[in-house]
């Protein structure tokens, strides 16, 4: 019985290791359930007989338990993490409903965060030059060699790099028609056999082998085709390379599918004369000649190609294609009626069964999005089309804004894009999901009359290739920074850390508050309009860290719960329009400062209702200028910073002001016997830099009269019991930073300005934090400049350090 103990608290211990390895190395816990995993989770709230009936309502311990043992996915601690999100009103309960209502609010902010709505950014368009001499039909590349092929019209195939540098070109001929009238209509790559396909307007296909370097041989001829083959398209079976299919339209309207059942071995049956090869009369080069009439005969001689067909387009093929995901084949045609037909394939048939979409208007092009499950028709109408597969009487999207007809569509799958391009040379990009349009190009292809257009997109490199006739052209997206991420559609004013969830909170001068899982920059919530259209100024957490404050330009605070509820609405104006600068969390209330002379609060027991009005601070007015900062240290201290350079420092028990520091009105510093001593050894400019420096002159003043303002404050809490009647400058425990890049070092215990000097010279203001421990000071003006300076015990260090070794810790 021991054993069996000590066997199940061994594995619950592996098992607690192995959540937390998840916890760390994975999403958040509600990301990673899944449908199986809340269907066990349901068991947690379902009735007994203890119950009468009822749902179980949890305590924050018995979620955290029950949850965790049910589902071996996540911790204790994470589900107990889920448990305070789940509560946003602290009642210390959740029941199943409550905690169904987040995953839906956490399903359908994880939808909307799949959305791609990022523009692509294009690199210069690059007319790339070419030995073809007439219309390139087509562009594609060849994975396996990472080279390019094109053909053009004329049978021209060139092969490219990945740089678009020629490698090499051939030209192609058959015996069916004199060089001067041949022409080519497709080809398609046949990967698993390294073979390409070639389509002649002489109703033949063409099979050429691209193992060899040298020599480029027709080994198959597909010859006696009812019309003539336009387009092309050719799939694989990527589990079985012998499983294969080459489907191509016509001319009539037909469209034939050639299934390949042993495509590695042979794609067609060989003459049985072939077998001298084993006498070394090897003929291998020699073309294999096949008759359409032959491969549509029941008892065939080439057994491993069955064809498949079906009649239904009125006007000529212009695309086929077969989709693995449906199993099926499309086509579309420029006729009114049978636009675009979907085939099925008949088991006991070599007619497929069809479907005709309900559209009387003629398509170019379409392509398919699996992920979505549509497809995407470039119609005559100027239209581009989404259609469900599965409802055929009517497209499930229409976007619109060509205005001419659209003859290719082609699908950005890592995007979750659509590229269309019309006959006027206007190329758009389009969010499939929202069905937007989120990029026009014109103006920048080849100006000139109506030309045969292709395009091409190779997503590996992220290059769209377009032909205007024998001309070849490339657009390639510029890379993209995906180690910065743009959070908000207007500038950014302010961000602040929550450690509890270990996240990172912004917000912009549109109003939207964005919060980012610190490890990975996952955006986990996002809340848009928190003030309507006014900036929100400043952030700030309570003590719990599980309510947000934010402030606004329109004088109000708002404080919210991570779930995007507002529970209370702060007025800290009186209904008039003011720029709150910062909100200060004391231990039984609240008090914001902004462009004003006065400090308002609001008291916790008041959070009763959702409008809150200020109390009175009964220390009233003091400062005679608007007050910009504020810093708090427990138990009772507060001090206030104003624009005039005066600091004060509040009693936050009787809200009366304990003492004043202004700057103006300094003392002139007393200096330690030993600074000039340890600055002997130093360049004379260095030393007479630790001077401190004269009063100004009323001239020098008035100029330096922005360097007074007090833009931060920063309370050195391990500091603040150091001074003493023997060495005065160990307590320098507060910080003001301000204009003119200026920092200074006060000892509230004297009233005292023990230290200064200018961290970003001609910088309009100066913010700051400090660690921890109070060891480093960390500065930053609105250059990208930050400085890192050190603080040590005597002022004598703080002079030396600070002027010697701040541009040692500049960075850029």
């Amino acid at each position: 019985m021991a054993s069996k103990k000590l066997q199940s608290i061994d594995s619950s211990s592996t098992r607690s290791q192995q959540s937390k390895l998840i916890s760390i190395s994975s999403d958040r816990l509600e990301t990673r359930l899944t449908l199986k995993d809340l269907e066990e989770l349901m068991e947690a709230f379902m009735p007994d007989d203890d119950y009468h009936g009822q749902q179980r309502r949890l305590t924050r311990n018995q979620f955290g338990d029950r949850l965790s043992d049910l589902v071996k996915k996540g911790s204790k601690e994470e589900y107990t993490e889920l448990f305070d999100k789940i509560d946003i009103t602290k009642e210390g309960i959740v029941d199943w409903d409550m905690f169904v209502q987040f995953m839906l609010l956490e399903f359908y902010e994880k939808d909307e965060k799949v959305k791609t709505t990022q523009v692509p950014q294009w690199k210069e368009i690059r007319v790339i030059t070419s030995p073809h001499k007439d219309t390139i039909q087509r562009i594609e590349l060849i994975k396996a060699t990472n080279k390019y092929l094109s053909i053009s019209k004329e049978g021209c195939i060139v092969f490219w790099d990945q740089y678009m540098k020629l490698q090499r070109s051939i030209k192609i001929s058959t015996e069916s028609v004199k060089p001067r009238d041949l022409w080519v209509t497709d080809f398609v790559l046949l990967p698993n056999v390294n073979k390409i396909a070639v389509a002649f307007t002489s109703k033949e296909i063409a099979f050429y082998d691209l193992s060899s370097k040298v020599d480029f041989n027709c080994q198959y001829k597909l010859q006696g085709l009812k019309g003539t083959p336009l387009c092309m398209d050719y799939w694989t079976n990527s589990e079985n390379s012998n499983e294969s299919i080459l489907v191509f339209g016509d001319v009539m309207g037909n469209v034939f599918a050639l299934c390949f059942s042993s495509a590695q071995i042979a794609l067609f049956d060989r003459p049985s004369q072939a077998a001298d090869s084993k006498q070394g009369n090897s003929n291998n080069n020699t073309t294999v000649h096949v008759r359409m009439k032959e491969l549509l005969k029941e008892n065939s001689k080439h057994t491993n190609c069955r064809v498949i067909y079906y009649s239904a387009h009125s006007g000529w093929v212009r695309q086929v294609k077969y989709v693995e995901h449906l199993e099926c084949f499309i086509s579309c045609s420029t006729g009114n009626n049978n636009s675009v037909i979907v085939g099925f394939i008949e088991k006991a048939s070599t007619v497929m069964r069809t479907t005709s979409f309900k559209y009387y208007h003629g398509v170019h092009s379409f392509d398919y999005h699996q992920p979505m499950n549509l497809i995407a028709t470039g119609s005559v109408n100027n239209q581009v089309c989404l259609w469900n597969p599965y409802v055929i009487s009517k497209p499930v999207g229409i976007l619109t804004g060509h205005m001419a007809a659209v003859v290719q569509v082609l699908v950005n799958n890592n995007k979750s894009q659509l590229i269309s391009f019309s006959k006027d040379k206007v190329l758009r990009i389009w969010d499939i999901q929202q069905q937007i349009c989120l990029q026009r190009l014109a103006g920048m292809f080849p100006k000139g009359p109506e030309v045969f257009t292709r395009l091409y997109f190779d997503d590996i490199r992220n290059r769209l290739f377009v032909t205007f006739n024998y001309q070849l052209t490339m657009l390639e997206m510029k890379v993209e920074a995906h180690d910065r991420v743009m959070s908000h559609e207007r500038p950014v004013t302010c961000a602040i850390f929550n450690s509890l969830y270990n996240q990172v909170i912004s917000a912009c001068q549109a109003g939207t508050v964005t919060v980012w899982m610190i490890d990975n920059g996952q955006k986990v919530k996002q809340f848009t309009d928190c003030h309507k259209t006014a900036e929100i100024t400043t952030l700030e957490l309570d003590h719990s860290k599980t309510r947000l404050f934010t402030g606004s330009a329109d004088g109000t605070i708002k404080v919210w719960d991570f779930n995007g509820h507002c529970h209370h609405n702060l007025n800290v104006a009186n209904g008039q329009p003011a720029d709150i600068s910062q909100i200060v969390m004391l231990k039984r209330s609240i008090v914001t400062i902004g462009w004003d002379k006065f400090v308002a609060v609001f008291r916790q027991n008041a959070l009763t209702q959702y409008h809150v009005e200020p109390a009175d601070w009964k220390g009233g007015k003091e400062h005679q200028d608007d007050i910009l900062s504020a810093a708090y240290l427990p138990p009772s201290l507060l001090a206030t910073g104003s624009y005039d350079g005066e600091i004060v420092i509040w009693n936050t028990n009787s809200e009366f002001v304990s003492k004043k520091l202004q700057q103006r009105s300094r003392q002139q510093l007393v200096r330690r016997p030993n600074t000039m001593a340890s600055t002997a050894s130093l360049p004379k400019d260095e030393s007479s830099s630790l001077m401190l420096r004269p009063m100004t002159s009323d001239s020098q003043a008035s100029e330096l009269e922005f360097s007074f303002v007090i833009s931060r404050l920063l309370f050195l809490k391990q500091r603040i019991s150091m001074a003493t009647p023997g060495s005065p400058f160990l307590g320098a425990d507060l910080v003001s930073c301000g204009g003119g890049g200026w920092v200074r070092f006060w000892g509230t215990t004297r009233s005292t300005l023990l230290a200064e000097f200018v961290a970003h010279p001609h910088a309009g203001n100066v913010i700051a934090t400090n660690d921890p421990d109070d060891q480093y000071l960390v500065t930053g003006k609105s250059m990208n400049k930050n400085n890192l300076s050190r603080y040590s015990s005597t002022l004598q260090r703080v002079l030396s350090f600070f002027i010697l070794c701040t541009q040692l810790y500049t960075t850029y």
